[in-house]
């Protein structure tokens, strides 16, 4: 019988698992160079499909501002953005919205936006989109307006004040590290900042977090989302736990992070990324100082959980003992058997 369709059908599900396995875990921000686009000076692709991850249509751009320029100003499918130094502001759909260092933007779908730097350092973002999902889906938009260039002294001075952090619908576009919420504010029986709610799998999941772009802090993201930065102290590692696709950004420090019984090592500016294969993992912190890590959150993970809630439900890891595998300090397999 000849083969067809229904046969490359009943193959897809080892193919994926292949593919899962061979995905690439880190980008190495010192091996992937500065290339210049109308939009950036700098800029630089960090995670995508066809770099080597096996992604859900996820997308980690960095970029760089000198010092007097500003950005290009474009619009396409939803992004957020992590301001990593400097300051400025950025014009969205022809409102102005202040940013410093460790502020998070959120920007809606084909909204027109452009980024000034006003400071004394070069800004450094990071940015989140799901630009290779909307290709997939046949939405992928992108129009370029104007190009980057160094400011004018006198259109500077023109821009709009600041009035609000939020837009006009509502929505809430800005947020400042110093006004997010942390993880030691005590919320109602049964309440999270969490996305999924206060499950077991989220629980203790980090030293210290600040929430950012979560719906209790006024955002209305649908696709992307940058929700928590966190600490891990010296001789600490996170909570273990397997779900969907993750990825995560390394602000400050080197660890490294337990992934499927791997050693995946990293370091500030490197992505690490955890395929959507629900294996397990932890961030480990051996080093002598802190670490930080911001989360970049993709939506489809939470869609493909509602679907299908037995196979991708967060799911907390416990120990030998029946103990929930939480936050805290390394214990070694020694220590604790003594």
């Amino acid at each position: 019988m000849a083969k067809n369709f229904y046969d490359d059908w009943l193959q897809a599900p080892n193919q994926i698992q292949d593919q899962l396995e061979a995905t690439l875990l880190v980008a190495r921000d010192q091996d992937i160079p500065w290339v210049s686009t109308p939009q950036d000076v700098k800029t630089k692709l960090m995670v995508a499909n066809h770099l080597g991850f096996s992604t859900m249509g996820s997308n980690v751009l960095k970029s760089e501002i000198p010092v007097g320029w500003h950005s290009g100003k474009h619009r396409h499918g939803e992004e957020c953005m992590h301001i990593l130094e400097g300051e400025g502001f950025s014009i969205i759909e022809g409102q102005r919205f202040d940013w410093h260092k460790s502020s998070t933007i959120h920007i809606p779908f084909w909204k027109t936006h452009q980024h000034f730097n006003t400071g004394n350092v070069p800004v450094l973002i990071v940015h989140g989109m799901v630009f290779d999902l909307e290709r997939y889906l046949r939405i992928a938009r992108i129009e370029q307006i104007e190009t980057c260039g160094p400011n004018d002294p006198a259109m500077i001075a023109a821009m709009p004040k600041e009035t609000s952090q939020y837009y006009p619908d509502g929505a809430r576009a800005v947020i400042h590290l110093e006004q997010a919420p942390t993880n030691k504010e005590k919320l109602p029986e049964g309440e999270s900042y969490n996305p999924q709610g206060a499950i077991a799998a989220t629980k203790n999941q980090h030293d210290f977090s600040n929430y950012l772009i979560v719906p209790k802090n006024g955002f209305r993201a649908t696709s992307v989302a940058m929700t928590n930065r966190w600490i891990e102290p010296a001789g600490h590692a996170s909570g273990k736990h397997k779900h969907l696709e993750a990825v995560v950004y390394a602000v400050e420090g080197h660890g490294h992070t337990e992934l499927n019984g791997k050693r995946v090592p990293w370091d500030a500016g490197d992505v690490l990324y955890v395929p959507p294969a629900m294996w397990e993992h932890q961030h480990i912190n051996e080093s002598t100082e802190s670490i930080t890590q911001l989360r970049i959150g993709f939506n489809i993970r939470m869609w493909v959980t509602s679907i299908w809630p037995e196979g991708f439900t967060s799911t907390r890891i416990y120990d030998e003992d029946g103990n929930p595998i939480e936050a805290g300090r390394i214990v070694r397999k020694r220590e604790r058997e003594r």
